[in-house]
């Protein structure tokens, strides 16, 4: 009897260790890859971040969202899926993470945050607001509290979890995320190569849902009024303007008012987000 309590002890105590390592496999629930896999591929899209010669995709599906929104990455030389995730949130000032870096596994990413309606997003905690870093990340330092984050502004996306539910991590190859399988490592221990695919799909406890239609995120690039100057008109100066009512003739970091003015006299405005 002492033995097998001991055996139950140090198999429960594995079954912890493998849910809080970020470098090992947790999902078992996600078997078919998004039902528009096979016709969606890198030229569908329209959100890029990042310079090189080699591409690599990163797919969100939130339980909330319709669709599985895609970001494009260019890169060179090694890169990992962590890599990837933070600089794809750092150049989308409506996406955010929340993560656990530098634990003795990697890197742990444990929420999602989508700014569906692009006015504003935040994070509570305990009923306390959280701020993220210049690059849109939430860290946390220990413990993989994930569960305790919630979204404090309505209408967005997000999801996170540790114990009650997970992201779950999926990977492909190729053209199309056709291909698509389970993660056996976690996206600090994942190399990129040219075409990879780094899908993931919030999952409760008991399975995930259903990946929606892959869709490209809506293009990152600031727009300039001078893309909806009509042939007749000569643009004669751009101003930038911020929510402090500050101008600048370059676009400030956040929210600008974009105001063209022409040679006829005539202005337009536009709210961009760099």
């Amino acid at each position: 009897m002492k033995k097998f309590y001991t055996l139950l002890f140090a198999l429960l105590c594995a079954a912890t260790m493998v849910a809080q390592q970020p470098n090992v496999a947790r999902n078992q629930s996600v078997k078919k890859a998004p039902a528009n896999a096979a016709a969606f591929s890198f030229s569908d899209i329209q959100n890029w971040t990042g310079e090189g010669s080699n591409v690599a995709a990163m797919g969100l599906k939130w339980t909330g969202s319709e669709n599985t929104i895609v970001f494009g990455y260019r890169f060179e030389g090694t890169k990992t899926g962590e890599d990837m995730a933070i600089d794809i949130v750092a150049n989308n000032p409506r996406l955010f993470m929340l993560m656990q870096s530098g634990t003795a596994y990697g890197s742990a990413i444990g929420g999602f945050g989508w700014d569906a309606d692009n006015n504003g997003f935040s994070l509570k905690t305990e009923d306390n607001v959280v701020t993220p870093d210049e690059k849109g990340i939430y860290y946390i330092t220990q413990g993989y509290s994930f569960d305790s984050y919630s979204c404090a502004s309505e209408g967005d996306y997000w999801n996170s979890g540790w114990y009650q539910g997970f992201w779950s991590y999926n990977l492909a190859e190729g053209d199309s995320p056709s291909n698509m399988n389970w993660a056996s490592t976690g996206c600090s221990g994942r190399t990129l190569t040219d075409k990879s695919w780094d899908l993931w799909i919030y999952s409760s406890m008991t399975g995930a849902g259903e990946w929606g239609a892959l869709v490209s995120a809506p293009s990152n690039q600031t727009p300039t009024a001078v893309e909806d100057v009509e042939a007749t008109k000569t643009v004669a100066g751009v101003k930038y303007v911020n929510l402090a009512g500050q101008m600048s003739e370059t676009a400030f970091s956040g929210v600008n008012i974009v105001v063209t003015t022409y040679t006829d006299g005539t202005t337009s405005t536009v709210k961009v987000i760099k």
